[in-house]
């Protein structure tokens, strides 16, 4: 039996191991983000793609045309 990353789940393999590249934070291939080839937590890959500058998505409004 291999080890548990924080959010649960099993580890068996050691280069499952992964860590955020951003903060450090140690992380699994189920609850890391892989954002141009690299591994980030949730929380910095929330902070990665927001966008507060775009406006809201309407995609009736884009049919609309």
């Amino acid at each position: 039996m291999g080890a548990r990353c924080r959010c649960g789940s099993e580890i068996q393999f050691y280069f499952d191991h992964l860590g955020c590249i951003q903060c450090g934070a140690p992380c699994c291939p189920t609850c890391s983000h892989q954002l141009e080839s690299a591994s980030y937590c949730g929380i910095c890959a929330e902070r990665i793609l927001e966008l507060p500058w775009a406006p809201e998505t309407r995609p009736n409004a884009l049919l609309a045309g």
